[in-house]
């Protein structure tokens, strides 16, 4: 079996996202390694209630404030704890930029099998425990 070690992916719609970290899911990631950075957070309010994924709003006052003293592009700044390169931190900023969001799954022990039960599609269940 191929072991992932990072996914990432720009999508444009909120139903290409969940079908996106569904597959990621499925690839053995957990949910708190993968991060989302998006705009607009309203549509992804459940992912950030009902999950353990990091749902970001890229371009928040933090962000803000480091770009103004950085002179660096706000949603570039919002990339700041992925450690991309400075490529990847243009290339993905910008495409935030346009509307995208972005999704982000690195696993935090590259060598260690995820168990198998966390491999579930994504639903809300949980929203009623």
């Amino acid at each position: 079996m191929m072991e992932y070690r990072r996914e990432i992916a720009l999508v444009y719609s909120v139903e290409e996202a969940m079908t996106k970290l569904n597959i990621i899911r499925g690839h053995g990631f957990s949910e708190h390694e993968i991060h989302v950075f998006t705009k607009d957070i309203h549509p992804l309010q459940s992912l950030k209630m009902y999950t353990d994924i990091q749902v970001h709003l890229a371009g928040s006052w933090l962000d803000q404030l480091i770009s103004f003293v950085t002179r660096k592009n706000v949603y570039e700044v919002s990339l700041r704890i992925l450690h991309l390169t400075s490529e990847e931190t243009a290339h993905y900023g910008h495409g935030i930029e346009l509307g995208a969001i972005f999704l982000f799954a690195e696993h935090e022990y590259p060598y260690e099998k995820e168990p198998k039960k966390q491999q579930a599609a994504f639903n809300l269940s949980r929203a009623v425990d």
